[in-house]
């Protein structure tokens, strides 16, 4: 799947719960902020986790191709691939919209600041809401608002966004979708994937 139009509401919903996972932003963010760092220093590094969330993070990032094991200043270390580092990107975008809309509140941290922006993103009716330039997608809007999905109406024109960085990036880094034999039930269209 190189660059489709479309992508299921499944594929959003397993990508996410794969790229939410707290370690794993953690140990992305980790390196894209600080440059490599040894092997021996990753549980110091992450040391607020529980040695199973680190064990599964970086179980994760060798599966989807996000971190490799290399050398930096002569010393065995964890790397950023490319895939990691564009998803570090995305997780920097999700946080700058939560936190611009002091989502989910203004005290959150990064990483719960870019789980709640991934989740949001996630459900169909805020999909929906993206706006445009069609007055149904208004409507949508403050549905969404309503509904309590979105924060305020002004909220949905940054959310494309994180949209169009998160779609992009499942769709270039398609170990994140279900197999095949998944079966889709609705598709979320790529119309609103453009940065705002």
């Amino acid at each position: 799947m190189n660059c489709a139009d479309t992508l299921t509401a499944e594929q959003v919903d397993r990508a996410v719960t794969v790229l939410a996972h707290p370690g794993l932003i953690r140990l992305v963010s980790e390196i894209d902020d600080h440059g490599p760092f040894p092997r021996r220093m990753l549980a110091r590094t992450l040391a607020d986790l529980a040695r199973h969330q680190v064990r599964q993070a970086l179980a994760a990032s060798r599966d989807h191709g996000l971190v490799r094991s290399g050398q930096h200043a002569g010393n065995p270390s964890y790397l950023l691939t490319e895939a990691g580092d564009e998803l570090a990107d995305v997780y920097d975008t999700a946080a700058r919209w939560a936190r611009a809309h002091h989502y989910p509140a203004s005290d959150s941290d990064f990483v719960t600041r870019v789980q709640a922006t991934l989740a949001l993103l996630c459900q169909k009716p805020v999909l929906d809401a993206l706006p445009d330039t069609n007055d149904a997608m208004a409507t949508a809007v403050q549905e969404a608002v309503d509904a309590d999905l979105l924060p305020a109406t002004d909220a949905a024109f940054g959310l494309r966004r994180p949209w169009a960085a998160l779609s992009l990036w499942i769709r270039t880094n398609p170990s994140v979708l279900p197999s095949a034999g998944d079966r889709p039930a609705s598709t979320v269209t790529a119309d609103a994937e453009f940065a705002a």
